[in-house]
């Protein structure tokens, strides 16, 4: 419960600029605040509750689901603190054993404090001088396209990105942002070639050059250097990341991703626990997590009371209920399982990689005809997404295609083929005499394979 204190201001956080977005985003007279999920989630309770104390308990049991300790809280507030430094006006008072509480500074003594530009804002870890206003906006505007999760946003993201990038080649947002669009098309199952990850990760080498300490940067690299398959280094940069932010949601993602490509499920299942313990509104995460704990414990009843569970938490995500239904398809096959999968089958749905599922179902429930229209349908993009059918091939006695189709996804060098070949649907492409040839080509630099 928040501690009712007398406020020290007059002044709301509302009318000093600060504004949340239906989407949980922090801005600043129009400007787009970046904070780490832990810090944006703090704010926004201080926000809410101004101009009153919140407690211990309010940011244990809204941030951290109930497992906070205190000195986990007080970096949190440490950092946001550094990262609302600039605006002068903000400032987060202590109170021992109470909490937290936002202050607004009086208008008078605004008024006689530097302004902050918006390019303090959104430039931040550089701080340059001046930044045109035109760049902030084109970052917001490619952040928000990123967000919609779809190939043509991301395409647009990328696009705008590198017009920017062109523009202003020292813009440190622009850079990070071009290499969260690789990711994401990966991620979604596009076709990555490996020089446009290789573009990418020298843009992010530019930044560590001079912001080694950059929110996410150790990450994006390490995220970025999986989908290349350079695994050895890639491990070494997720912990750099884990050990420089640990209660960042993406880094303890993309390790966990990381350890589910070397076959670590149950130390995946645990870093998949805490993010989604630091994003619990994230219904992907929900889905990677029930994903490596199906994967840890083997066991397809388990598979299935854990997909049931993330779709009772997610009841309005396409992607939560796309996984219960393949999880019901490997357990029972049954007609009614493929009728609801159908639904999804006549455009691309907004899961990742959903035409691969889609087609895994109908496939497991014995639309054949239906899987492959999809597949057929589906084989026009790039080859390094063909891969994903490989479930659906070899649940239709297809062991030849699938590895064909396999072998297609290898001769790319890049992309999310090493987490597709430890799914459990594709175990039937061990029984291909050419299996551990290609098992070698794309795990040759993992260390414990």
């Amino acid at each position: 419960m928040n501690i009712k204190l007398h406020a020290t201001s007059e002044i709301s956080p509302h009318v000093a600029g600060f504004i949340v977005d239906q989407d949980g985003f922090v801005f600043f007279k129009d400007a787009f605040l970046f904070l780490s999920p832990k810090e944006r989630g703090a704010f926004r309770l201080l926000l809410e509750a101004w101009p009153n104390v919140v407690s211990k308990a309010e940011f244990s049991k809204n941030i951290w689901a109930g497992r906070m300790s205190d000195g986990g809280l007080a970096r949190c507030i440490t950092r946001l603190r550094h990262s609302l430094a600039p605006f002068k006006l903000a400032h987060i008072d202590s109170f021992y054993k109470g909490g937290y509480r936002l202050t607004i500074v009086p208008e008078e003594v605004m008024a006689s404090a530097p302004v902050v530009s918006r390019s303090t804002i959104h430039a931040r870890p550089l701080d340059p001088e001046k930044v045109d206003p035109a760049l902030i906006e084109a970052c917001t505007y490619a952040r928000q396209l990123l967000e919609q999760r779809s190939l043509e946003a991301i395409d647009r993201a990328e696009l705008v990105l590198r017009n920017t990038i062109a523009s202003a080649p020292d813009y440190v947002a622009a850079k990070l942002l071009f290499a969260q669009c690789a990711v994401s098309k990966i991620n979604y199952g596009a076709d990555v070639k490996r020089s446009v990850i290789d573009e990418g990760l020298t843009m992010l080498e530019w930044v560590e050059d001079i912001a080694p300490q950059t929110p996410g940067l150790q990450s994006q690299i390490g995220r970025l250097l999986d989908c290349k398959w350079d695994f050895h280094e890639a491990r070494l940069r997720h912990k750099r990341a884990l050990a420089m932010f640990p209660d960042d949601a993406t880094a303890n993602l993309n390790y966990g991703l990381h350890l589910l490509i070397e076959g670590a499920y149950s130390d995946a299942v645990a870093v998949f626990r805490t993010a989604v313990e630091l994003n619990p509104f994230s219904p992907h995460l929900a889905v990677i997590l029930a994903r490596a704990g199906a994967l840890a414990s083997g066991d397809v009843a388990e598979a299935v009371a854990l997909a049931r569970a993330t779709y009772l938490s997610h009841k309005d995500s396409v992607q939560t209920y796309l996984y219960l239904l393949c999880t019901l398809a490997t357990k029972d096959p049954q007609p009614e399982i493929a009728h609801a999968a159908r639904h999804f089958a006549r455009t691309r749905a907004t899961w990742a990689l959903a035409s691969g599922a889609i087609s895994y179902i109908l496939a497991r429930c014995g639309d054949h005809a239906g899987a492959l229209e999809i597949i057929s349908k589906e084989s026009k993009e790039d080859a390094g997404i063909h891969a994903i059918y490989t479930g659906a091939l070899l649940s239709m006695g297809m062991l030849e295609e699938a590895m064909t189709r396999v072998k297609k996804a290898v001769a790319c060098g890049c992309g999310p083929l090493p987490i597709i070949l430890n799914m459990p649907e594709n175990l039937g492409l061990h029984k291909h005499p050419d299996y551990p040839e290609v098992r070698l080509s794309v795990f040759s630099r993992v260390a414990n394979m």
